[in-house]
C-alpha cells in the first residue's frame, strides 16, 4: 500500500522532526521589513520568507453577470484585492523540509470580515 511505502520511506530517512516540513504560525511583527515572530525566541526576517497570493496585493479576473431589461449582460474586468499582511497579523506558514524557507500561505484569527 501507498501508506506503508511512504511510512517506510520517512522512518528510512531519520533525522530530527525539525528536519521535516511542518505547519507552523506566526504573527507579523512589522512589514517593512518583514518580521514574523513564530516563537519567543525567534523572529523570521523576509530573506526566510516567502508569500503566497492569499496574503498579498494581487489582481483578479472577475466575471459578472447582470440582467438590463430582460437582456443578460456578462463582462469581464480587473480586481484588486489587497489582502496584504498588518502588523499583529497571524499566519500560517509551511516550513520547508530542512527549516530554512518558510511560505506564508494564510492568515488566522482575523477578526475584520
Amino acid at each position: 500500500m501507498a501508506g506503508e511505502w511512504m511510512l517506510h520511506q520517512m522512518k528510512a530517512r531519520g533525522g530530527n522532526q525539525s528536519d521535516y516540513s511542518d505547519v507552523v504560525f506566526g504573527t507579523v511583527q512589522s512589514v517593512k521589513p518583514l518580521k514574523v515572530q513564530i516563537s519567543n525566541q525567534l523572529i523570521l526576517t523576509d530573506d526566510f520568507i516567502t508569500l503566497g497570493r492569499h496574503v498579498t496585493k494581487h489582481k483578479e479576473k472577475m466575471t459578472y453577470h447582470d440582467y438590463k431589461n430582460d437582456a443578460d449582460i456578462t463582462r469581464t474586468e480587473d480586481v484588486i484585492i489587497d489582502e496584504s499582511l498588518r502588523a499583529g497579523d497571524g499566519v500560517a506558514m509551511i516550513r520547508q523540509d530542512g527549516g530554512q524557507q518558510f511560505y506564508v500561505f494564510e492568515k488566522v484569527a482575523d477578526e475584520e470580515v
